[in-house]
């Protein structure tokens, strides 16, 4: 199996936990290697340099020099080998990478300006020091110790969020001897969404009564409960994908900012293959809510959005008592797993905090649908079935079928 490349925030974030030089050089070409190449980064930068980063203004550190840097020396900036890799590379070079990067991916200038204060504050934490704009100090440079220095934390590890951007500041926040002991982030709902007509899977042989499925063809699922609640309280589990929106909100009473969210997968094993329940469900359609997508079948599922790790290029911040809601879209193929959300929370003057989320104290669970729709019973891999809701015959409701035999022809089930 091959292994996945860690992502340059993951390197970032492991540079800021365990600041070394090296370290930060890993993440910064981590950076580079997120879409461009080095002769790339040398067209790109050279452009950077000779137009300047705003209109008619050099861009800091490269005042009087015309070209920009060759790609000897961007090799030499970021390797990670050698008696180089010992030391930071040159600020400017830092930033003049970071700008570029986002260049090339047009990004805007508040997400542009957003990551150079993340990687100032990296850059910083690992004993460097940026230029003044971007260096966050509470005691005089004239009287400010190595101790004082290593005592440094980043104030924010992420980019900008899509409406909210972290402005520069002048103050660099020390470690906080006496953190907040509640957790920095409140999470406020947990909901499903798009479940109504979802597939279901039991992990054993279920057989329904003549007046169990009569109710549930009435949409009879008890009193005060839904469609997901009986399959929920009856064990099964959602197949092939599943939404889930969590409403989340700051606790602590300093801007927080939120760099990563990722899936921690449990218990994985093949498909479950006891009773279908298949019902023909979407996903329920489009959302105004941020919505992000996950993978289960990968190794470390992580959020994109338009087909890009969202939290490469974003990060959301939350102050106090301010709520974002987000819709996690998870589906899965191959196999069947529990899993987690896990928030990475970055409180100023702390270390990032793991938040993880659970279903009321247990994973959530999804299973990929065992069925192979290139032969002529796609669902014989089940012990038992029952088709229900838009895959069943018109006004049927919900009815038996033999998955040996069913060939995913509702009208082969209607009643003659």
């Amino acid at each position: 199996m091959t292994e996945r490349t860690p992502t340059w925030q993951e390197l970032l974030d492991t540079a800021v936990e365990k600041p070394t030089p090296p370290a930060f050089r890993a993440a910064l070409n981590g950076l580079r290697a997120d879409g461009f190449s080095y002769d790339r980064l040398v067209d790109i930068a050279d452009e950077i340099i000779k137009d300047g980063i705003v209109a008619d203004k050099k861009f800091p550190g490269f005042e009087g020099i015309e070209n920009g840097p060759s790609k000897g020396t961007w090799l030499n900036a970021l390797t990670t080998k050698g008696r180089k890799a010992a030391a930071l590379p040159d600020w400017k070079y830092v930033e003049l990478l970071v700008v570029a990067y986002c260049k090339h991916h047009v990004l805007g200038e508040e997400t542009r300006d957003d990551l150079v204060i993340r990687w100032a504050d990296g850059y910083t934490v690992c004993g460097g020091l940026p230029r003044p704009k971007y260096r966050r100090t509470t005691t005089p440079p004239s009287v400010e110790t190595p101790a004082a220095r290593r005592k440094r934390v980043p104030y924010a590890l992420g980019a900008a969020a899509t409406v909210v951007v972290l402005a520069v500041s002048s103050t660099y926040f020390l470690w906080d001897p006496n953190p907040d002991p509640e957790p920095p982030l409140s999470v406020d709902d947990v909901s499903f969404l798009g479940l109504s007509t979802g597939d279901y899977v039991f992990p054993s042989t279920i057989k329904l009564s003549s007046p169990q499925v009569e109710k549930l063809k009435n949409e009879d699922y008890g009193k005060g409960m839904t469609f997901d609640d009986w399959f929920t309280q009856n064990k099964g589990v959602p197949a092939h994908f599943r939404t889930v929106s969590l409403t989340v909100s700051g606790r602590s009473k300093k801007e927080i900012r939120i760099t990563n969210m990722d899936i921690q997968k449990q218990d994985c094993a093949p498909p479950l293959s006891g009773t279908l329940f298949l019902n023909g469900g979407t996903n329920g359609g489009e959302t105004e809510t941020r919505t992000l997508f996950f993978n289960l079948d990968e190794r470390v599922p992580e959020p994109t959005l338009d087909n890009e790790p969202y939290f490469a290029r974003h990060s959301i911040t939350l102050k106090h008592g301010e709520s974002e809601t987000i819709v996690a879209f998870i589906s899965a193929n191959e196999r069947s797993c529990g899993f987690t959300f896990r928030f990475t929370v970055v409180v100023p003057g702390q270390k990032p905090v793991k938040q993880e989320v659970s279903e009321n104290g247990k994973p959530f669970q999804l299973t990929a649908l065992a069925a192979d729709y290139e032969g002529p019973h796609p669902y014989a891999g089940y012990r038992a079935m029952y088709v229900g809701g838009v895959a069943a015959p018109v006004g049927a409701g919900i009815v038996p079928a033999d998955p040996s035999t069913y060939d995913g022809d509702p009208q082969s089930l209607a009643t003659p």
